[in-house]
């Protein structure tokens, strides 16, 4: 049986394959709250990067670095995180910094993410990473 975070993270997840981007920006936003106060630190995590993916989508780059800078740290404490859940936090919070003018502090964060992303074999990860970094030479 599916935890409550989990049902809220799901739920959030259908709001947005569905389209609905501010119903999932709230479902993941209310998934963080409530998995800061159980201190569920990963649902956090997770929850924490879709807040930081929406909130770039709609243009608040600080809001992203936000919520993007806090899932690292999670992630970095967090001795049960997966190296790709940390890939993919330090993606958003690379996006994040671009968007907010900070190219230079972003290039060390896809250095980071596309080693983590090529140790998991996702070379999609590694494709991006290079990409932005290419673009930053």
């Amino acid at each position: 049986m599916k935890g409550e975070i989990e049902e809220m993270l799901d739920r959030a997840r259908n709001e947005r394959n569905a389209g609905r981007s501010g119903e999932a920006e709230r479902g993941y936003s209310a998934a963080a709250a409530r998995a800061r106060a159980e201190r569920q630190q990963l649902a956090l995590g997770h929850a924490l990067r879709h807040v930081s993916d929406l909130a770039r989508e709609r243009g608040s780059a600080e809001e992203a670095l936000g919520a993007a800078v806090e899932a690292v740290g999670i992630y970095r404490a967090e001795a049960d995180a997966r190296p790709l859940d940390l890939a993919n936090a330090l993606r958003l919070n690379a996006l994040a910094l671009t968007d907010a003018g900070c190219s230079a502090e972003a290039a060390i964060l896809w250095h980071e993410a596309r080693e983590l992303y090529s140790s998991a074999a996702v070379q999609a990860g590694v494709d991006e990473a290079n990409a932005y970094l290419a673009a930053e030479g």
